[in-house]
């Protein structure tokens, strides 16, 4: 599976209801080899489901396992990029819950929360598909100590 096909997964685990032409955007390619792409890896088995996961289950509770893994992902950026630029294209990643300029060897650190190390991994690689990004340095939560 090459990289465009990795995104496309990616991109469809974060948003399955994105719409074509933001999803051939986001990946670098038309909307007719998207299609094309997206119906080989439906046949192949890769994609076997569409699905959402709502923030309440049947009873209408909180479902806790929503969002049960935590993450800070430490970015430093090639010359020309920066942390508003990058900022301004994961707007839609609504599991990034902040996201922070700083001083030191990293130039940014954002904080993810997702269902999954998989779903983190899948939101990292988008953020390396970006372009611009030199290294990304993935700290997972062991335990939340409160303050």
């Amino acid at each position: 599976m090459d990289a465009i096909n990795r995104s496309i997964l990616a991109e469809l685990k974060l948003n399955s209801r994105i719409g074509w032409g933001s999803l051939a955007d986001r990946v670098g390619i038309s909307r007719q080899a998207l299609k094309g792409r997206v119906e080989r890896l439906e046949y192949k088995g890769h994609i076997v489901a569409y699905t959402i996961i709502t923030a309440h289950d049947e009873k209408g509770e909180r479902d806790n396992q929503s969002r049960s893994v935590r993450a800070f992902l430490n970015i430093r950026f090639e010359k020309g990029n920066d942390c508003f630029k990058l900022a301004r294209q994961m707007e839609f990643c609504t599991n990034i819950v902040g996201s922070w300029a700083i001083t030191g060897d990293w130039d940014m650190v954002m904080l993810i929360e997702a269902q999954s190390l998989e779903q983190i991994s899948d939101i990292r690689e988008i953020i390396v598909a970006t372009g611009g990004i030199d290294e990304v340095q993935t700290d997972a939560v062991l335990n939340d100590l409160g303050g």
